[in-house]
């Protein structure tokens, strides 16, 4: 079973990283990317999408038609 991305930014650096996560566990408060922690949030991000044949847009060819970094 595949467990759902979440997207978060570092409200010190803006840093974006992306943590892996049951829908169950609790956000994160604090960034992983440094040693001090300071507080992140949570980003509205879009879903994933899986490439099956030559006729689906890929995540990064959406991305970019949609105008989304």
């Amino acid at each position: 079973m595949c467990m759902p991305r979440y997207d978060y930014q570092c409200l010190e650096c803006d840093k974006v990283f992306e943590v892996i996560q049951k829908m169950t566990d609790d956000p994160l408060e604090v960034c992983l990317c440094e040693k001090e922690q300071f507080l992140v949030k949570k980003l509205i991000s879009l879903p994933k999408l899986v490439v099956k044949n030559e006729n689906t847009m890929s995540d990064s060819d959406l991305r970019k038609e949609l105008d989304i970094d």
